[in-house]
């Protein structure tokens, strides 16, 4: 019998401690993750994330030989939907030189659900030689 009794107060408190109704739809969740760190370049990275909330950001860098030192070179993509409903986006390159974006607003630009921001073949070429 007192097994009974505290079996049966088990259950009724994991009973209680479930998620009770269902989730905040202000709780933003995780859609898609990628994460490469052994891409075909030596020390390529490559990076992509899409939120529920509309926030995708991907970016891609590899080595580059400048000189006697190495850089990394970096492009990538980020893009969210503001408190006004626009759609915010920006692209960007980091390279020896800076940063340099170009940043936007709709759905023309930026990076689209579903999608990965590699680095162009051809410019890692001309830039890592």
């Amino acid at each position: 019998m007192k097994t009974i009794v505290i079996v049966l107060s088990c259950i009724v408190a994991c009973c209680l401690a479930a998620p009770q109704g269902p989730r905040d739809p202000n709780e933003v969740q995780l859609v898609r993750y990628l994460n490469n760190q052994a891409t075909e370049h030596e020390g390529g990275y490559q990076f992509t994330y899409e939120l529920s909330d509309g926030q995708i950001r991907s970016e891609s860098g590899a080595l580059k030989d400048v000189g006697e030192e190495r850089v990394i070179i970096v492009q990538g993509a980020y893009t969210f939907v503001g408190p006004d409903g626009l759609i915010y986006w920006v692209n960007y390159t980091a390279d020896e030189n800076g940063y340099h974006p170009v940043i936007g607003t709709g759905p023309e630009g930026g990076i689209k659900p579903g999608q990965d921001q590699g680095i162009d073949p051809n410019a890692l070429k001309s830039l890592v030689g």
